[in-house]
């Protein structure tokens, strides 16, 4: 079968990662649609990068975040998917618009993948939105199940072979030994130092009340439903029944307390200063989404015993590369690194931990993996295992670089590992062979972010209580 494309929004995301993937593998993009007002540069940016041929659809601007798609609009989109023979849509829009794609595409036979996080809506720090954002999610849930077409969430972590090579090992070893996994402990640092006069931008924005859980957090939020289920093929006394939460936040009007305007103007004196400074010296960001996540979550068993304990560390605002303040994108060049570190314990039989820090930017990378892999570098994710080896045998201590999980065909000419991941994901998804990121493997995600959501909204109300979570872990 001929695979044919629709791509839904051409941002900074889209053009770097799906645009580079449609040339190196010659796939077709036959539609691309975005906004009304973006017409002309899409256009230009297709005819300057190969596209010609590709159709356009083009929608107003007082159509993006709508929940569900007007009829005649869906109607005229239906007849151009038809035209062109459309196999599949790819979904990289601002969130608040994805919904109402996801839906399309599965109401008309279209495989669909949506970049994360499935859908978000406007003021998310209200309990009606984040009610909301949960049901859309079973809405999709369900139409899902009355389709044979794919459904699919682009979390690239998990076709990362680090992330693969530590699952199986914790499933071989809990499988064996039946004792669960004890222990978690995710920490992810973006670095994205973005300051007080950038939080009105339309491009992952803070002020529709999501911040680092709706961004980057979604990725490690489904790393931690995916290790929890783990747990699932234990003996019944030791199987998950129930989970809380506690947790708290750092938000925009946190920073200002942290970094105030006087500090900005202070810092950066020998540049620029933009007039924000000058005209808000005491700016409020009432509703705002939040810029780090701290949560601890307690999975019990039917004896409401604690099986795992696990820690969510989510940081937009951390150490960052950043050292100007005149904004220069929103995405991978405004001084934005990543830190990781997963800590996972076995009861006392073994502990995995990853280590996996940059010291720079994207646009800072050599040509020479070597030097990439070590700390520091772009790519360095190490993995240290520690084993009780009087017990589960092997090494007492291993060191794997992700590196050596690659062969050296798979390591030619790419991006990165996670984005190699992704290009893998893309590869199975068009091919009709992807077995993970399926729309019914989320629910376990969903229900943790659902939490994580309310009990923001708590924690802004000085609310501040436990947070039973749905345990839908299979």
């Amino acid at each position: 079968m001929k695979v044919n494309i629709i791509l839904v929004g051409l941002g900074p995301h889209a053009k770097r990662i799906y645009i580079n993937y449609f040339k190196k593998y010659k796939v077709n993009l036959a539609m691309l649609v975005d906004l009304k007002s973006q017409e002309e540069n899409m256009l230009n940016f297709l005819n300057d990068n190969g596209f010609k041929n590709t159709q356009y659809f083009s929608i107003e601007d007082k159509y993006k975040d709508f929940e569900h798609l007007p009829k005649k609009l869906s109607n005229n989109l239906l007849y151009l998917c038809k035209k062109c023979k459309i196999t599949h849509m790819i979904i990289s829009t601002e969130p608040k618009a994805h919904n109402m794609y996801i839906e399309f595409a599965l109401k008309n036979n279209i495989n669909v993948l949506t970049d994360k996080p499935i859908t978000v809506v406007k003021n998310m720090t209200s309990i009606r939105s984040i009610n909301k954002v949960r049901k859309q999610y079973y809405n999709i849930l369900k139409l899902s199940k009355k389709s044979n077409f794919m459904c699919k969430v682009m979390c690239q972590r998990q076709y990362h072979k680090g992330y693969e090579y530590i699952k199986d090992l914790l499933n071989k070893i809990v499988k064996e030994y039946k004792v669960p996994i004890t222990y978690i402990d995710i920490y992810h640092c973006d670095g994205n130092w973005e300051m007080p006069h950038d939080l009105l931008k339309e491009n992952h924005p803070y002020k529709y009340g999501y911040g680092k859980l709706f961004h980057s957090g979604y990725h490690f939020i489904d790393l931690l439903s995916d290790l929890v289920k783990i747990n699932n093929q234990l003996p019944s006394s030791k199987k998950i029944k129930t989970a809380k939460m506690s947790l708290s936040c750092f938000n925009p009007n946190d920073e200002l307390a942290v970094f105030n305007i006087d500090d900005y103007k202070r810092i950066f004196k020998n540049q620029k200063i933009p007039q924000y400074y000058y005209t808000n010296k005491s700016p409020k960001f009432k509703n705002f989404g939040e810029k780090n996540f701290y949560g601890m979550i307690d999975f019990f068993n039917s004896n409401n015993k604690i099986i795992t304990h696990a820690n969510l560390n989510l940081l937009h605002y951390g150490f960052s590369r950043r050292g100007w303040i005149e904004s220069r994108d929103y995405y991978k060049k405004n001084g934005r690194i990543r830190h990781e570190r997963i800590n996972i314990q076995v009861g006392t039989l073994l502990n995995i931990q990853v280590h996996s820090y940059q010291s720079k930017e994207i646009s800072d990378r050599i040509n020479d993996n070597s030097i990439e892999e070590q700390i520091g570098g772009l790519e360095h994710f190490d993995i240290d295992i520690y084993r009780n080896i009087d017990i589960i045998g092997g090494k007492p201590f291993e060191k794997i670089k992700l590196g050596e999980l690659y062969s050296d065909v798979e390591k030619e000419n790419i991006f990165g590992y996670n984005e190699l991941a992704r290009e893998q994901f893309l590869n199975k998804f068009l091919n009709g062979e992807c077995k993970k990121g399926d729309i019914k493997d989320q629910i376990l995600a969903i229900e943790i972010l659902y939490s994580c959501s309310k009990g923001i909204h708590n924690y802004y109300k000085n609310k501040n209580k436990f947070e039973k979570i749905n345990m839908h872990n299979k």
